[in-house]
C-alpha cells in the first residue's frame, strides 16, 4: 500500500513540475517580445550649387561681421521616417516592432559673390577661387558622408531596445515615441559630429595666412587697373568755335 502511494506521489509531482514547466513557457511567449527586423535605406541627393549675388555691404550685415566679401552656404538637410507594425502574441498583448527607417538626405550648396566687382574682373575670379575651395570640402564630405550614414543606419537597427508587450494604445504611442527617439538621438548625434568635422576643415581654409595672401592678391589687382588706366587715359577734346 505505501509502495503504491509512493509511485503515485511521484507520478503526480512529475505531472506537477511539467505543469508548471509548460506555464512558464507559455507565460514567456506573451511576455516577451520578438527581436526588431528593421530595414533602413538612405536617400541621397545633391542639388545644383546655386549663385547668387549681393553687395559686401549686405553680405556682412547678414553674416553679422564686416571683414567678409563672400561666402558658401552649407546646407545640408536630414530627415527620418519611421515604420511600425504591432504583433499580436496573444492575451491581449501586442509587440511594437520598427520595420522600417527611411533617411532623406538632401544637400544644396550656395555660393553669394559680391556684386562690388563685375565678375570678369581680376578681384572677382580671385574671390571666387576662394569660394571654390569650401564648395569642394563640401562636396568631399557630402560624397565621404553618404555612405557613412547609411551604413550607421543599419548599426543602430541592430541594438534598438526592445519593449515589453503593450496592451492600449496608448502604450503603444508611448512606445514607437520612445523608439524613434533612440534612433532619432543616436542617428543625430553621429551626424553632428561629422558636421563638426566638415567645420573644422572649412575654418582652416579661412586661415590669417589665407586672408592676407587674397588681400594682397586683391591689392594687386586693383594696382594693375591703376597702372592700365594712367598707360590708356581718356583724351576729352573741347571743340570751341
Amino acid at each position: 500500500m505505501r509502495k503504491f502511494s509512493f509511485l503515485f506521489l511521484c507520478f503526480a509531482f512529475f505531472m506537477s513540475a511539467t505543469f508548471f514547466i509548460t506555464s512558464l513557457e507559455a507565460y514567456a511567449v506573451t511576455d516577451r517580445c520578438p527581436r526588431h527586423e528593421i530595414k533602413t535605406t538612405l536617400k541621397a541627393k545633391r542639388l545644383k550649387t546655386k549663385f547668387q549675388r549681393s553687395s559686401m555691404a549686405g553680405i556682412n550685415e547678414y553674416l553679422n561681421t564686416h571683414s567678409v566679401a563672400a561666402f558658401v552656404d552649407n546646407p545640408l538637410d536630414i530627415e527620418t521616417h519611421y515604420k511600425f507594425e504591432l504583433k499580436d502574441i496573444g492575451y491581449g498583448r501586442y509587440c511594437v516592432r520598427l520595420q522600417e527607417v527611411k533617411a532623406y538626405y538632401i544637400s544644396a550648396p550656395l555660393i553669394v559673390m559680391p556684386t562690388d566687382y563685375k565678375s570678369n574682373s581680376c578681384e572677382y575670379e580671385i574671390i571666387l577661387k576662394h569660394e571654390k575651395r569650401h564648395l569642394q570640402v563640401h562636396y568631399d564630405y557630402y560624397d565621404k558622408s553618404v555612405p557613412q550614414y547609411e551604413a550607421f543606419l543599419g548599426r543602430i537597427a541592430r541594438d534598438v531596445p526592445i519593449p515589453p508587450p503593450v496592451t492600449t494604445q496608448e502604450q503603444v504611442n508611448q512606445v514607437q515615441e520612445a523608439i524613434q527617439d533612440y534612433f532619432a538621438d543616436k542617428f543625430f548625434t553621429h551626424v553632428g559630429e561629422s558636421i563638426l568635422e566638415m567645420r573644422a576643415l572649412q575654418q582652416k581654409i579661412d586661415s590669417p595666412q589665407e586672408y592676407l595672401f587674397t588681400n594682397r592678391k586683391i591689392d594687386r589687382c586693383k594696382a594693375k587697373e591703376e597702372a592700365e588706366k594712367s598707360q590708356n587715359p581718356k583724351v576729352f577734346i573741347d571743340h570751341k568755335r
